[in-house]
């Protein structure tokens, strides 16, 4: 291989590295169903559960992982009011959705998205 055919093909796989976004942040769920449920998604963006308790709501949280950059400030559109994470109450056969801007100091800003979704059984 020549010199050249080196420089180029490292500076394609260097150029090629940039297209990477330098975060990626998540939006993760945690749902909590009754005794003798199922949940699946626990801990990723995407949450579903079932229980046969016959109930309206059941408990869970949204919590913002894997940030990798100082953080400015959170503004949730759905979910939370404030901070990285909290406590909700889920609503059985209903969108139980959370949406987040994460305003780094670097003056960059992330898009975080989440959806749980609770069935009692009905």
């Amino acid at each position: 291989m020549t010199i050249k055919k080196i420089l180029l093909a490292s500076s394609l796989i260097f150029a090629s590295s940039l297209a990477v976004p330098a975060f990626s942040a998540n939006l993760v769920c945690q749902l909590n169903v009754k005794s003798g449920g199922q949940v699946f998604g626990n801990g990723t963006s995407h949450c579903n559960g079932i229980d046969f308790s016959f109930g309206s709501s059941t408990s869970g949280s949204w919590s913002i992982t894997n940030i990798s950059k100082s953080i400015d400030r959170v503004h949730w559109i759905k979910g939370c009011n404030s901070g990285l994470s909290c406590g909700v109450t889920v609503r059985a056969y209903s969108s139980n959705e959370a949406q987040a801007y994460i305003h780094y100091k670097d003056g960059s800003i992330e898009y975080v998205t989440a959806n749980m979704w609770y069935e009692t059984g009905h």
